[in-house]
């Protein structure tokens, strides 16, 4: 295939690769432009706004595609343990095992701007109701399963932080933990 583009879908995915590996401060202009094989100049017109544009761009179709591959599972109208194996299964699906970093995790840790962090914080807002909700539905109190599903999401996001450290299998012992832990859904001590 070599860098040839044929869809603005194929641009967004190399401006992901770039920005997941490189975070939003190191990706620069010229790595951009490279690997989408694309010049300054066409980057430009896809992306008026520059780099901050296609930042939001990446990150506005990842959230879109986390919410669903990973939030509407958790929605769904089925037993409260089979949306969250859904979501654990589709997490190693989205994340390839712990082989791709969490796109909002990299720009929260690289001086991503402020209009990026409002949707890092709208999507993983999103997840914890999501799964506190499911969790609330295995029969956990609200604030129990609101604090179980933070703690979730937190060990998850970390798990991805061990994992970027080019050790992908933390982040897979997290899952098949939390699958478990998850599904049994049983408080600890209320």
């Amino acid at each position: 295939m070599g860098n040839e583009i044929d869809s603005l879908d194929e641009i967004l995915n190399r401006l992901t690769r770039v920005f997941r590996e490189d975070g939003y401060e190191a990706a620069s202009l010229a790595r951009l432009s490279k690997a989408t094989g694309l010049g300054r100049s066409s980057l430009y017109h896809y992306f008026p706004g520059g780099k901050s544009e296609m930042a939001l761009a990446v990150v506005e179709r990842s959230n879109k595609l986390f919410a669903e591959k990973v939030i509407e599972p958790l929605r769904r109208n089925v037993a409260p343990k089979e949306r969250l194996v859904e979501m654990v299964r589709n997490l190693e699906g989205y994340y390839a095992r712990g082989t791709e970093s969490c796109l909002l995790g990299v720009f929260a840790m690289s001086g991503a701007p402020n209009p990026l962090r409002d949707h890092i914080r709208v999507g993983l807002s999103d997840w914890i109701d999501a799964l506190a909700c499911a969790l609330t539905d295995a029969g956990l109190s609200r604030a129990v399963a609101r604090d179980r599903a933070e703690e979730a999401v937190c060990r998850i996001e970390g798990a991805l932080v061990v994992a970027r450290d080019r050790r992908p299998s933390a982040f897979h012992a997290y899952t098949e933990s939390a699958e478990d832990r998850l599904a049994c859904a049983r408080p600890r001590d209320a």
